[in-house]
């Protein structure tokens, strides 16, 4: 799969001065801008494309003018490598309160030409619903006025419709006629008045249905969808019939799996071949997973029929728990901006894994609103702990770190004044000339920089302005500038403070370190902050990433400090990220060596289907982002043109593939002879791209997906399907119960609760006087611990092997046979953030993952409480049970449709009723329902174990079994 990150002008200051946080020049023009891929090499780029919206791209004229006069690979600023691809869309997020795209096909399409894009997408409208019971109204901002504003809308009529208020283009495209002419003949805006907005509902909205300033829809979630779909019917018509140099992407939208899939059937059939699934970006992750699954069942049935190949895009959308559905539904790409802006949005905004995250130390900027000795003592203040930081990263001492700083920031005042006395009326300073005086102070005055760093910017500010205005015809008098070096000097009076502060604290650096963020921290108002920021120090996670941001920058990157610190920290975040989704779904390369006859055809695919239709019908419906033939040129994916000529030079085909290798992990040729030559695979060997060569196209599929994942090589292909097990000759079950407050142990027996189980291991407790040893079976003795006992014996009886788990709210996760000390401890007396807590000091989410990974089950039953599923996050860990074993879950309604391995049973009062027993106890019921009568079918998949387990009656009536 192709990752790409959305372009929304992330860039930073390539010379940034971090020492004293200041920007290279002062004029934005002749800073020289780094990007992702300008601070990466070619084969650590953290991404696969770049994904241009024009939305963005118009935030301003001069942008917008730029690239339109450039392209999006030539223009000087943003110069997008070439070996990167660019997805172009309309960014219909930022017209969605619209009720029309802004724009119209042809347009579009020309956009997309004149910035030589890749890939455009066509026009769509995001699908928000349909409104309120009366629908949605659409109003003009423009004609809003301060005597009739959107809150003077009376609440009768905003109960009943979705208001969108938004400005409306100047002039709309030429198709709205078709659907609005109202809105694209006024001559004039006229303001609003209560007069619109009085009266019966319906009349109102029936008057404002023709209104030019007011667009009404009942059913407006129909209406966005059918436009979207219009939209792509229309523009490929437009695109087949034009010579354009991108290839077009489909957008579709929908309100739930089975409307994507109708629009997906739909743009299918008009002969798209690449389709971008829109309106997911925020979505619940459990409602993208069955989106992105029902989309990518239809694309394979799709291709599968007519041995065809369809790319797919999700938009907006990276999230490393839905990697497994972006994966196994075959999508080919997608894109996201959400880890980059992670950096500087909330906390844990430092990422080494999904899993571990830390707090970046917030040292602030002085604020506009401070007067000159506020702004000057937050400066000192921040100046001091950043020159502490730094020292704690180089591992030197923190006090001499911070008296030689003060022993330089002592000197600023008076070299600043004396400057001053002898430059003021220097030509440099001289405004009639028209230079930049900012610059001129900065560039000629030796401490500017420092001056800025330690006492601020507002300072520094305020003595340029004085240099603008002074002159020697009419000198400023030199009061002005005393004024202001006093006030700073008196505010520089009560430094330095950290060495003092930190004198009596334990000698550790940690130590040190920590009690100067304490008092910043708490003197700023971040005091919150500081449980995160202690474990950031103490882990000094930068140290453990090997990017080119951490390694250049160390401890800057954990600092919450301005563009040029939070947007390196969002590279870094997103190169973490991308290592994460290559470790999930390794980045393969597919190929066939060409022949002389490419050059008769005009696409690759043409080629293929007709010159290898073995390595075609093979390979078209791989999981993989490119599939192609190989030559010269290196690998030519199978949508494009074959172009003009077709060369075969081994020094050139050697150099090629050994470039795109290097963004591989795997790289799989189909030859005549199933063999390369020997400096090829040595080349390829050099990217740490691993090659594998074939001469027969099946076996090539077969270790394709190999290479995908286990779970892609199960039962005949990849697509997601329900397992079949075959209980007959024994199965393997995994039952991970739960404690229960009802224990048995003698009288009089020690108990321990839940400060002590975790101050001291099971080990440490049972060593103790007078502690009993008993096995967790024996232990818990609540109605449903003993009716799955009860099935775990008729189980074992039966043939069938057993591990039986209890997750402890004292031990963590136990077998049945580990040794418990008595204890009361339980997840039911906690919060859900107490639950959380306690679940990783016991580790108890890792250690059932180890054993889900190390068993080969056949059925893995959670028969677990609402708190017990908290404290493993279930709706997330049922994604560690492999896709040919069934998991079966209780009340979980969320995971339902998502996986196909899993099933949720209803555990409910009613339930219970119909069992004749309590809540309590019915998953031990449930359980001793399928013991007694999975002897009695011969293949079982998840729907079968969910009849098994609630079937009432004694047995499983044929009835509820003969569909299986």
């Amino acid at each position: 799969m192709r990752f790409y990150v959305p372009e929304w002008d992330d860039a930073v200051d390539a010379h940034y001065d971090f020492e004293h946080d200041e920007l290279s020049s002062v004029n934005r023009s002749e800073r020289e801008l780094s990007y992702i891929w300008d601070i990466f090499e070619y084969d650590t780029t953290p991404i696969d494309g770049v994904l241009i919206s024009r939305e963005q791209v118009e935030t301003t004229t001069r942008k917008s003018d730029r690239l339109r006069r450039h392209g999006v690979y030539d223009d000087p600023i943003l110069a997008i490598p070439d070996w990167l691809p660019t997805i172009s869309d309309c960014g219909a997020w930022g017209y969605k309160s619209l009720p029309f795209p802004p724009y119209d096909n042809t347009e579009m399409l020309d956009f997309y030409e004149t910035l030589d894009v890749s890939v455009g997408v066509t026009i769509d409208h995001l699908v928000l619903g349909s409104g309120k019971d009366k629908g949605r109204l659409y109003l003009d901002e423009r004609a809003f006025t301060d005597g009739f504003s959107k809150s003077d809308i009376p609440d009768w009529i905003t109960d009943v419709v979705d208001l969108m208020v938004d400005e409306w283009p100047t002039e709309w495209p030429s198709y709205v006629d078709e659907y609005e002419p109202s809105i694209r003949t006024r001559e004039s805006i006229s303001p609003f008045t209560r007069a619109d907005f009085e009266g019966e509902v319906d009349t109102v909205l029936s008057t404002l249905a023709s209104d030019s300033r007011a667009v009404y829809r009942s059913d407006d979630a129909s209406f966005r969808y059918d436009l979207t779909l219009d939209n792509a019917e229309e523009m490929y018509e437009q695109y087949q019939a034009g010579d354009y140099s991108f290839r077009l992407m489909v957008a579709i939208q929908g309100w739930d799996p089975s409307s994507y899939v109708e629009a997906l059937e739909s743009v299918l059939s008009i002969g798209y071949d690449y389709v971008g699934i829109g309106g997911v970006a925020g979505s619940p992750i459990h409602d993208v997973r069955k989106i992105v699954k029902s989309v990518g069942k239809s694309v394979k049935d799709f291709e599968r029929e007519h041995t065809c190949r369809i790319d797919t895009h999700v938009f907006g959308f990276a999230k490393t728990e839905g990697f497994d559905a972006v994966g196994r539904s075959g999508m080919t790409s997608f894109d996201s901006a959400s880890m980059l802006r992670s950096a500087w949005t909330g906390g844990d905004n430092y990422r080494l894994t999904n899993d571990e995250r830390y707090d970046a130390i917030r040292v602030r900027y002085p604020s506009s609103r401070d007067s000159l000795h506020e702004s000057v003592e937050k400066s000192l203040r921040g100046r001091e702990l950043l020159v502490a930081l730094r020292a704690y990263d180089a591992r030197r001492s923190i006090s001499a770190a911070v008296d030689t700083w003060c022993e330089t920031a002592a000197t600023i005042i008076p070299e600043t004044r004396e400057y001053l006395r002898e430059h003021r009326h220097e030509d440099q300073y001289d405004q009639s000339l028209l230079q930049d005086i900012e610059e001129a102070f900065r560039d000629d005055f030796e401490y500017a920089r420092e001056l800025q760093a330690s006492f601020s910017d507002a300072l520094r500010g305020k003595l340029v302005k004085l240099l603008r205005k002074d002159s020697p015809e009419d000198p400023v008098p030199f009061a002005e500038y005393d004024e202001l070096l006093n006030t700073a000097a008196t505010a520089f009076s009560d430094f330095p403070r950290i060495p003092a502060l930190i004198e009596d604290t334990e000698p550790t650096p940690l130590e040190r370190i920590w009690t100067a963020v304490e008092d910043y921290a708490t003197w700023i108002g971040d005091d919150d902050l500081l449980e995160d920021y202690r474990r950031t120090l103490t882990n000094r996670p930068w140290e453990s990433c090997e990017c080119p941001i951490c390694s250049e920058h160390g401890i800057e990157v954990c600092i919450f400090r301005g563009n040029d610190r939070n947007r390196r920290r969002g590279f870094h975040n997103t190169r973490r990220f991308y290592d994460e989704f290559t470790d999930a779904i390794p980045k393969i390369l597919v190929a066939v060596q060409g022949s002389a006859g490419l050059s008769r055809y005009d696409t690759i695919e043409d080629y293929l289907r007709n010159e290898e239709p073995e390595f075609w019908e093979a390979v078209h419906d791989l999981p993989v982002a490119e599939i192609g033939v190989f030559d010269a040129a290196g690998v030519r994916e199978w949508w494009t043109e074959t172009g003009q000529t077709v060369s075969f030079a081994p020094t050139r085909m050697r150099e090629n593939l050994q470039k795109q290798a290097n963004r591989y992990q795997h790289l799989f040729l189909v030859t005549p002879d199933g063999d390369v030559d020997d400096e090829i695979g040595q080349a390829v060997a050099a990217s740490n791209c691993e090659l594998q060569t074939f001469s027969n196209s099946t076996d090539l599929r077969r270790e394709v997906l190999e290479a995908c994942g286990e779970d892609y090589v199960v039962g005949d292909d990849f697509v997601p399907h329900v397992p079949q097990v075959d209980p007959t000759d024994g199965l393997n079950i995994l039952v991970v119960d739960q404690c229960s407050g009802s224990k048995e142990f003698p009288d009089g027996a020690p108990v321990f609760d839940a400060e002590e189980t975790l101050e001291y291991s099971r080990e440490e407790l049972l060593e103790r006087d007078n502690v009993p040893e008993i096995a967790a079976r024996d232990l818990y003795t609540g109605r449903q611990q003993k009716y799955v006992r009860e099935a775990v014996r008729t189980l074992r009886d039966d043939g069938h092997d057993v591990s039986r788990y209890f997750i402890s709210a004292g031990f963590g996760l136990v077998s049945e046979t580990e040794l418990l000390p008595p204890y009361e401890v339980t997840f039911s007396s906690m919060n859900v953030g107490e639950i959380r807590h306690r679940s990783s000091e016991l580790n108890i989410r890792p250690d059932l993952e180890a054993v889900l990974k190390q068993g080969d089950y056949d059925v893995v039953f959670f028969t677990l409480g609402s708190d017990y599923y908290t404290s493993i996050d279930i709706d997330s860990l049922v994604r560690d049970v492999p896709a040919d074993q069934i998991g079966v879950v209780f009340n979980r309604d969320l995971v339902n449709d998502q996986y196909d391995n899993i099933v949720s049973v209803g555990a409910r009062t009613e339930d219970a009723k119909n069992h004749g027993t309590i809540v309590v106890g019915l998953k031990g019921v449930y359980l001793k329902n399928f013991a007694r009568r999975v002897g009695t079918v011969d293949s079982l998949d998840p729907d079968l174990v969910e009849t098994l387990c609630r079937e009432v009656v004694d047995g499983p009536t044929q009835a509820a079994l003969e569909q299986y």
